[in-house]
């Protein structure tokens, strides 16, 4: 039976990954240091809902833990999805050291520890793009990465790894830069979450600037189909987006009529490290991994809303 290891597997993206190879009846290897950035308590349910299957096995370690990547070594990988990292771009700005040890160095570390796998696919970032003018989008993957976070630049950095195993050690890599990922057990900080939460309990919503800033959003399914896919095909830098863009104005509209509340609305000063405007041009996605997102995101905001509702005891 073919083996995966899915680091990060406590995460948002990293426990559908894991969920969906476990349904399909793949044996699974996680790794999850509850890095405690959000809710341990979220990243704990998710792990529960993973060992509800036979075929999942789980350390609860760094996937800079020597000792950890030892045993696992032990068990015998055929494939590596990393979703594991630090994200957040405001906060790499005030902490910039740990977003290159988690983000780069670890990824150096796993490329050393399983340099045999069949497929290693990389969970990368628009970031990477950086400040991108309104008339040069949607971004092709051939564009030259300018980020303007460390965040971004650490992602970069894990990239340039990646290609240099391929290039020097013949190692099958495969690199997903994600567009603005969202659905079920999404981030807390993450922008739909704390909006949602905020019209839900009656809290006025903050938004940076005037609102006209725009997003590719990406439901987390097609994120997860994404990642099959290219482990079983594909190389290379790939871009991962919904396929559409959308202004967080109209994000907050979206999430009203889900949830049937308007929300007050109070506008305050750009964040350093956010970029204008994001949307992906997927076609080497297409042609190279047959990736094409199914969820549209009016229907994914309607899912996420149903699934926030559940999760946190609202009727």
């Amino acid at each position: 039976m073919t083996t995966f290891l899915v680091t990060g597997c406590a995460g948002f993206i990293g426990s559908h990954i894991a969920e969906r190879l476990l349904l399909d009846g793949k044996q699974v290897v996680g790794i999850d240091n509850f890095d405690p950035y959000y809710s341990v308590e979220l990243k704990r349910r998710n792990i529960e809902i993973l060992k509800k299957h036979g075929n999942f096995k789980f350390f609860e370690a760094s996937i800079l833990d020597d000792d950890a990547l030892k045993k696992i070594q032990e068990i015998g990988i055929d494939a590596i999805s990393h979703q594991a990292g630090q994200g957040g771009v405001r906060d790499s700005i005030k902490n910039p050291l740990k977003y290159i040890n988690v983000n780069t160095v670890a990824t150096v570390r796993l490329l050393k520890k399983f340099p045999d796998v069949k497929k290693f696919v990389l969970a990368s970032s628009s970031s990477v793009y950086g400040e991108v003018p309104k008339e040069r989008l949607p971004v092709r993957e051939d564009m030259i990465p300018r980020p303007i976070a460390p965040y971004g630049l650490s992602k970069l950095h894990a990239e340039q790894w990646c290609q240099m195993f391929s290039d020097v050690y013949g190692m099958k890599t495969s690199i997903l830069r994600y567009f603005t990922v969202y659905g079920p057990r999404q981030r807390p900080d993450e922008a739909i979450c704390k909006f949602t939460g905020k019209i839900l309990r009656d809290e006025p919503i903050e938004i940076y600037g005037d609102g006209e800033q725009s997003r590719d959003f990406t439901f987390v399914d097609d994120i997860v189909s994404a990642n099959l896919s290219a482990i079983e095909k594909g190389s290379g830098i790939l871009n991962i987006g919904g396929g559409s863009s959308i202004t967080v104005n109209r994000l907050v509209e979206m999430l009203s009529d889900a949830i049937g509340k308007k929300p007050e609305i109070r506008h305050i000063g750009k964040q350093p490290g956010d970029v204008s405007d994001t949307l992906a041009d997927i076609t080497k996605a297409r042609e190279k991994i047959g990736f094409e997102p199914a969820t549209k995101i009016e229907d994914g905001i309607v899912k996420f809303v149903e699934w926030y509702k559940k999760v946190f005891n609202f009727s």
